[in-house]
């Protein structure tokens, strides 16, 4: 739950300026004696607000830091860094992510962790050792309008994702599906009834992964209106690809 604005005892709005504000100043609200003000939302304290043990107090957001050498790998200080499309060892993000800022929170020099603000992204170093980046923000892969017999030129590597997401475009609607990535076809299937609910109409989709792994070609798009055999789609089936971690 985001922190919207802190109240103290009697009320009274102390910090309606920013989230940021907000979070900074939290420590100030909470003495050691862990007795609490009145702050709207869920309350955990004990010393302050941290991330892995650093008090965001910690953290001067009014300087913006160079990350160092340009490579993500020797951010080891807490702080507010921005990156650019050129610093190395950024995790894979959408194109729309290729300069940003990070928020890093550093407990020493081998514990930390970095969180990439406009993609959602968190990389942890746990012990001297870099983890693998986790975030929950899709990353888009291909978008336009494909029909049977045409390839997709993705953005990244399949294998870079635990799921696909497929926009669907057919006579049944608009719907999103999604697929493992550990397969080499990709069967997408919209189930519906007829207008009259009398019969099941299904739509089902079939894509196979290039070699490469950084294409697939839509190679089959098939419709059954509740009839003994299915009918081919030759519209635009496909308008959007995008993976998930």
């Amino acid at each position: 739950m985001s922190i919207k604005e802190l109240q103290d005892a009697t009320g009274t709005v102390i910090h309606p300026m920013t989230e940021t504000n907000a979070i900074v100043d939290a420590d100030k609200l909470v003495n050691t004696t862990s007795t609490q003000n009145n702050i709207a939302g869920i309350k955990n304290f004990v010393d302050g607000i941290s991330i892995k043990g650093v008090p965001l107090s910690n953290i001067n957001f009014g300087k913006i830091n160079s990350v160092p050498n340009d490579n993500i790998y020797e951010i080891n200080q807490s702080g507010l860094y921005y990156y650019y499309s050129k610093t190395t060892n950024r995790p894979l993000m959408d194109i729309s992510y290729l300069n940003g800022y990070i928020v890093a929170s550093f407990k020493d020099i081998n514990n930390g962790i970095l969180l990439f603000i406009g993609g959602l992204t968190t990389m942890e170093k746990f012990q001297g050792e870099w983890r693998k980046a986790e975030t929950n923000t899709a990353m888009d892969l291909w978008s336009g309008g494909a029909k049977v017999g045409d390839t997709l030129k993705l953005a990244a590597d399949v294998n870079n994702f635990d799921r696909l997401r497929f926009k669907l475009t057919t006579p049944l609607g608009n719907d999103y599906v999604e697929r493992s990535t550990n397969k080499s076809t990709f069967w997408l299937t919209q189930v519906g009834l007829s207008g009259d609910g009398g019969a099941i109409r299904a739509a089902e989709l079939t894509l196979d992964r290039m070699d490469d792994q950084k294409a697939m070609k839509l190679s089959k798009a098939l419709i059954n209106n509740g009839s003994s055999k299915a009918d081919n789609l030759s519209d635009v089936v496909l308008t959007k690809v995008e993976g998930l971690k």
